[in-house]
């Protein structure tokens, strides 16, 4: 198809999935009662007021191009159900028109980026967008547009953006991306099963007594280690900090040449083989853990097949919200690593972007700073998804009445936090165009899959080598010396 030529439509056809487009407030669930703002909101108030009133709220939304909006769909109906229908209740009040499009299901993302990129570059795009999508990948592709006025408003209300979320989002001196939350991750773990063991869970910190844990807590009804490799996003994140944890990265502290084939990286590759190949672990694993999917781990731990996983925090909220018994059973680990890197906690985020050649811009920012700089109407996001959507702004854990009083979002406002300085995927260089299309094109993922169905490990690491260097090559850098 000619992206001169594309329409709005085409753009859905390609996006695929089950996405729906009309007026919103036709087609949500039911809006929720508007939350009342906390009582005593620190003062900030007129901070937010100003905010929320800047740009101009009389910009007019026209019927021949509707607001258009995406959003992502999590893990998690409840969340989803009142950012649709507050979505669709803001922009009524506005007396605009508007298109809405919702993502199928939680999405790793480089066919939505492309979608993204033949609309921006059919001059058609849709206007704002809230994803897990990387900033930086959108930006080289030069998809979105500047939002640092937006931050600085929003930070005027809630203090500085939480430390790690500045890595790939502020680009040559701009914000790309206006952090809405943060996506709380990390370990999830059955209470009761390593009480009953008398293992004190919060003392490990490295993957390796982990592995002891989850061994130590199995029985045949419950299965210790639920964590998959198979390509995910949870896949990904768990080889990613494997070998973050034993001091293995993907490029050099520049960012300019790959280092896959070390030593380091091949003895946590072997960690990796041995864990879910050696007979001694088996007892561990639940049935069928090498083909799970982003789902499936959610699924078994609040099915109570396993003791420990790590995951979104949707996996908890969604068990508080469905009022499933092992809500009250489940506690929160700040994931170990390994041992040259012990401690690297960093929580993603979800973020709003203004797509280049919106038509709706100005209305766009309209809803971003409505969304995020609104005290009241964000603790009751957070509270629709509790301790899953956790604050991504320092100040707003104190602001917060929901964060500030629940107990889950408080074990896991460490990591959101964390200054180490440590992101697991990059490490010891920063984040790059050329390391997403890596992660997209599922490199590492057939580096495991390779070893794990009889390829020797250093043959493995050795081929996923040479093709990194390829894909750096072809974004203009030197790949290897």
């Amino acid at each position: 198809m000619d992206r001169k030529t594309l329409s709005r439509r085409s753009f859905l056809r390609l996006a695929g999935g089950a996405i729906g487009v009309t007026a919103l407030a036709a087609c949500a669930p039911p809006a929720a009662a508007p939350a009342a703002a906390p009582a005593e909101a620190p003062a900030s108030g007129e901070a937010a007021a100003e905010a929320t009133a800047a740009p101009a709220a009389e910009t007019m939304v026209d019927s021949a191009h509707p607001l258009w909006v995406i959003l992502d769909i999590d893990f998690h109906d409840t969340y989803n159900e009142y950012t649709q229908a507050e979505l669709a209740a803001y922009v009524e009040s506005k007396g605009w028109p508007l298109e809405f499009v919702d993502s199928a299901g939680f999405a790793a993302g480089s066919g939505e980026t492309e979608r993204i990129s033949a609309a921006v570059q059919a001059g058609d795009p849709p206007d704002l967008v809230r994803h897990t999508l990387s900033p930086e990948l959108l930006h080289s592709l030069d998809t979105t547009q500047p939002v640092s006025d937006l931050v600085a408003a929003i930070e005027e209300v809630y203090g500085p953006i939480a430390p790690i979320l500045k890595d790939g989002k502020f680009i040559d001196g701009e914000w790309w991306a206006v952090p809405y939350h943060q996506r709380a991750g990390g370990g999830y773990y059955r209470k009761d099963a390593f009480e009953a063991a008398g293992i004190d869970i919060q003392s490990i910190r490295t993957y390796d007594k982990l592995r002891e844990a989850t061994l130590a807590v199995s029985t045949p009804e419950l299965f210790g280690w639920g964590i998959t490799i198979n390509r995910s996003g949870d896949g990904n994140s768990i080889i990613q900090r494997i070998k973050c944890g034993w001091g293995a990265g993907w490029q050099d502290e520049t960012g300019q040449y790959i280092t896959t084939n070390s030593p380091e990286m091949i003895e946590a590759m072997n960690f990796i083989k041995e864990t879910y190949l050696d007979e001694k672990w088996a007892p561990m694993l639940p049935p069928g853990v090498l083909a799970w999917n982003d789902i499936s781990n959610n699924e078994a731990f609040q099915g109570e097949v396993i003791a420990y996983t790590e995951n979104a925090g949707t996996v908890y909220a969604k068990a508080v919200k469905d009022g499933l018994p092992v809500a009250d059973k489940t506690g929160y680990l700040a994931p170990p690593g390994g041992p040259v890197n012990q401690e690297f906690n960093t929580i993603g985020s979800k973020d709003w972007f203004i797509l280049k050649g919106a038509h709706n811009t100005e209305a766009a920012k309209d809803v971003i700073l409505a969304f995020t700089a609104d005290l009241g109407r964000m603790d009751a996001m957070l509270a629709s998804s509790p301790a899953y959507a956790v604050p991504a702004y320092t100040n707003l854990w104190d602001m917060s009445e929901f964060s500030k009083n629940d107990e889950m979002s408080q074990q896991i406002k460490p990591a959101a936090l964390d200054d180490s300085g440590i992101n697991a995927g990059p490490w010891p260089g920063p984040s790059s165009p050329a390391l997403t299309a890596i992660e997209n094109s599922g490199i590492w993922n057939d580096m495991v899959n390779a070893f794990v169905t009889g390829t020797p490990v250093e043959e493995a690491v050795a081929t996923a080598h040479d093709r990194m260097v390829l894909v750096f090559k072809e974004f203009g850098l030197p790949g290897e010396k």
